[in-house]
C-alpha cells in the first residue's frame, strides 16, 4: 500500500540548516529551535455592493513569516540578523579584542600580544569604589604616586603601601586591547542589512496510529533573517529569537513560499562510540 499521511504530530527541529539559493554551501546551523511556526496572511481584496454586502473576495497576493525560539546564544543567528560576516581570527589574520583582569596588589602580567599603550589601571577599594586612573611609569609601580609599572611585556601593578591614613585598593582593574589569533569577532552595523538565504528544516514528527518516528523537511525557498533581535546577557533568559520573512521564490515559475517533504521512512538514531584508547 502507498505511503498515506493523515493526522500527526510534530515532534521537534533536528536542525535547521541555512544554505545558498542552489545549495552548493552552507552557511550555518542551528539545532536548539523550538516554539516554530511558518505564518501566511493575505489582504483581500473586497468587491461590494452600494450596500457594501460582499459580492466577492479577491486575494491577490500572500506573506509569509516564520518565528522560532533558540534555546540559548548562538553567533551563526546573530550574525544573520546582523548582516554581516563572521570574523575568525588565525595567525595570519589577527584580531584587535579587548581584555579586562582583575588582579591583586603587586601583581606581574606577562602578555606578549598586549598592546602596551592601550593599558589602563584603576584601584578597586574593598567597598566597590575606585581610585583616580594610574598613569604608566618606566621605572617603578607606586600607588602613593599614582603609577603602575610597564617594562618589556611586563605590566606590574602597585603594592599595597605602608603610609600611614592611606586607604590602599584591594585589587586593580586592568584594561588593554590585544592582538589574538584564536576567537571570533560579531559585528552589527547601522547600514548593514541581512542577506538572503535557503533555509531547510529538519523536523521529526509522529504518526499517532503507529510507534514511529518519521522525518520531514520544510524548505523555505527565499528566506530573510529579521535583523531585530534581542540579546539576552543574563543567565536567567539565554533563549533569542530567530524570525525571518518568507519571499516569493521570484525566478521560479511557481512562486513558491515553501515546500513540505514527507519521505517514506523512518528516523534512524545514529550511535555515536567513543574512539578506543585501548593500545
Amino acid at each position: 500500500m502507498a505511503f498515506i499521511l493523515g493526522n500527526h504530530t510534530i515532534d521537534e527541529i533536528l536542525e535547521a540548516v541555512a544554505t545558498s539559493f542552489d545549495e552548493s554551501e552552507i552557511y550555518y546551523t542551528v539545532d536548539q529551535l523550538s516554539n516554530a511556526s511558518i505564518a501566511i496572511t493575505s489582504d483581500p481584496r473586497e468587491i461590494t455592493d452600494k450596500k457594501g454586502n460582499i459580492v466577492r473576495r479577491i486575494y491577490t497576493s500572500k506573506n509569509g513569516e516564520f518565528n522560532a525560539t533558540n534555546a540559548f546564544l548562538h553567533p551563526a543567528i546573530m550574525n544573520a540578523a546582523s548582516g554581516s560576516t563572521i570574523e575568525k581570527a588565525t595567525s595570519t589574520k589577527k584580531i584587535d579584542m579587548p581584555k579586562i583582569i582583575i588582579v591583586a596588589p603587586g601583581a606581574e602580567i606577562e602578555d606578549t600580544t598586549a598592546d602596551l599603550d592601550t593599558v589602563k589601571v584603576i584601584g578597586i577599594y574593598g567597598n566597590g569604589a575606585n581610585s583616580e586612573p594610574l598613569t604608566k611609569s618606566t621605572s617603578a609601580a607606586s600607588f602613593d604616586d599614582g603609577t603602575f609599572k610597564v617594562a618589556g611585556d611586563t605590566i606590574t601593578l602597585p603594592s599595597t603601601g605602608t603610609t600611614a591614613g592611606v586607604d590602599y585598593p584591594v585589587n586593580y582593574l586592568v584594561m588593554y586591547t590585544r592582538e589574538v589569533e584564536s576567537g571570533i569577532k560579531l559585528t552589527n552595523t547601522a547600514d548593514k542589512f541581512p542577506s538572503a538565504c535557503r533555509l531547510t528544516l529538519y523536523v521529526s514528527y509522529v504518526d499517532p496510529c503507529k510507534e514511529e518516528l518519521r522525518p520531514a523537511y520544510v524548505v523555505i525557498p527565499n528566506f530573510m533573517a529579521d535583523p531585530s533581535v534581542t540579546i539576552n546577557l543574563s543567565s536567567e533568559n539565554q533563549e533569542m529569537d530567530f524570525n525571518g520573512t518568507l519571499q516569493v521564490d521570484y525566478c521560479s515559475g511557481t512562486k513558491v513560499l515553501y515546500y513540505i517533504f514527507y519521505p517514506d521512512e523512518n528516523i534512524v538514531e545514529t550511535v555515536v562510540t567513543e574512539a578506543d584508547d585501548t593500545p
